[in-house]
């Protein structure tokens, strides 16, 4: 009757756990949207907004983490739950960084301002797609721990787009610099639109990280996805 009401127990604080992981998806997936179209459209108002709301993303994260500490002090978690409880406060803490580039892309905003923008934007709306995609999909992969071969195929398929973005922000840096080089009146706003490009890059990485992080919950070997990717 006790290991029932234990794992009962567990089971609710897992639930719990994942209930705020999928809040605080959400939030980070609607901060995105808006920090893009804030940034395109000039809405410094919504720029605004998107960094006070910062705040509740990291409250969510410190919330998660804290929960999972209370159920693994408090319950006797199986070898599977650890991997969940401990990846759930990694992906929180990759969430909430994703969530600080997004603020500091806001900020990128302000400090630019009302001044027209030195570029058309033909790479960053590229990179912002694929980030986007890639958070999404590594989002969706976490919250649905799949079995192993679809969850490999799923995450080698997020992995597949890291280099693109690599290729377009170092496009976005050399177009740039190029063009600060020729004109001491471009440096800086390309400098402000290179770190633009940089934290779009980041939060690809941390999407990757997210996808990683799913395959050691349902194999239980964080090298496993290279290890296939070689058997293949």
């Amino acid at each position: 009757m006790s290991n029932y009401h234990g794992r009962k127990s567990l089971d609710l604080g897992l639930l719990e756990i994942e209930t705020k992981t999928n809040a605080l998806n959400l939030k980070v997936l609607e901060a995105f949207n808006e920090t893009f179209n804030s940034f395109y459209e000039k809405d410094l108002e919504k720029s605004k907004e998107i960094i006070k709301k910062d705040k509740f993303i990291n409250q969510f994260a410190v919330e998660i983490e804290n929960k999972s500490i209370d159920v693994i002090r408090r319950e006797t978690p199986l070898a599977s739950d650890m991997r969940k409880l401990t990846s759930y406060m990694f992906v929180a803490q990759e969430l909430e960084r994703i969530g600080d580039y997004l603020s500091g892309i806001c900020k990128i905003n302000l400090k630019i301002g009302k001044e027209p923008f030195i570029t058309k934007f033909e790479k960053i709306p590229k990179m912002e797609a694929i980030a986007k995609n890639m958070l999404k999909d590594s989002i969706k992969l976490f919250s649905n721990f799949p079995e192993e071969k679809k969850a490999m195929k799923d995450a080698k398929n997020i992995f597949s787009q890291d280099d693109e973005i690599d290729h377009l922000n170092s496009q976005v840096q050399n177009d740039l610099i190029k063009r600060m080089s020729r004109n001491s009146k471009l440096v800086e706003q390309g400098t402000y639109i290179i770190w633009v490009a940089h934290n779009l890059e980041r939060i690809s990485d941390r999407a990757n990280n997210i996808a990683e992080r799913t395959i050691y919950v349902v194999t239980g070997d964080s090298a496993a996805i290279f290890s296939y990717e070689l058997d293949e």
